[in-house]
């Protein structure tokens, strides 16, 4: 009974994580920031959430300092990635009709990958997003060691720059998703204990002689209900 329970309960606990998070194949490159995915075997353009980095495409905009470097990064880990994970925010497109989603391969975040190696910054929030503030602390760290884009002078800090976060090369969100981990852990071990409780009540004496009471009264009300039935 209680292996029932703590399972049925970690099922919903599961899916209530996942619920916005679905599994893509690679389909093609576009640049540093967008990509085609196979999602249902639908293919559908997807532009990376809370990042910008530079044109290599662009018909309107030359191509800019290390923009070729984002696209050749970010093409190399999507084509080559065993798993690709998409999650959704509360923006699911944007005005050009592409699909918004943090891109997960292989266990890790994209953007922040990006960011934490120069390759771009956090740009385009509009609202309170999940991970801004640890690919902040990231980007913090690509710009104190000038990596890449950081390198160019002429490049400026947009809706970080204004954010009191301290610099850091260490992967953030992955500790953040640990802790969320240790939650669920305690969650479903708080479920446990409530699990051996009911257990224990179940198997008590006590417990069993109420079950048979109850019962018994309501085979005897059946009954009542039966002849009274009959007569009438």
């Amino acid at each position: 009974m209680k292996k029932v329970v703590v399972f049925i309960l970690s099922l919903l606990i599961f899916n209530a994580v996942n619920a916005e998070s679905e599994k893509a194949l690679f389909s093609k490159c576009v640049d540093g920031d967008t990509a085609y995915f196979l999602v249902n075997e639908n293919e559908i353009k997807v532009r990376f959430l809370a990042i910008d980095t530079p044109e290599s495409v662009s018909t309107n905009v030359s191509e800019q300092p290390f923009g070729k470097e984002a696209s050749d990064y970010t093409c190399n880990k999507i084509s080559n990635a065993n798993e690709i994970i998409l999650e959704d925010e509360k923006n699911k497109t944007d005005k050009y009709g592409r699909t918004l989603a943090w891109v997960w391969v292989d266990g890790s975040l994209l953007q922040e990958e990006l960011i934490k190696n120069g390759y771009g910054q956090v740009a385009y929030i509009y609202g309170k997003y999940k991970y801004t503030d640890s690919l902040c602390k990231v980007q913090k760290y690509a710009i104190n060691n000038l990596l890449n884009v950081w390198s160019n002078t002429s490049y400026e800090e947009g809706y970080c720059k204004n954010k009191d976060v301290e610099n850091t090369e260490n992967n953030i969100i992955y500790d953040n998703l640990n802790k969320e981990d240790e939650k669920t852990k305690d969650t479903i071990d708080k479920l446990d204990k409530v699990s051996d409780k009911i257990d224990d009540v179940m198997n008590s004496p006590k417990f069993e002689n109420v079950l048979l009471y109850v019962i018994l009264i309501g085979s005897v009300v059946s009954l009542i209900f039966k002849e009274t039935k009959k007569k009438k």
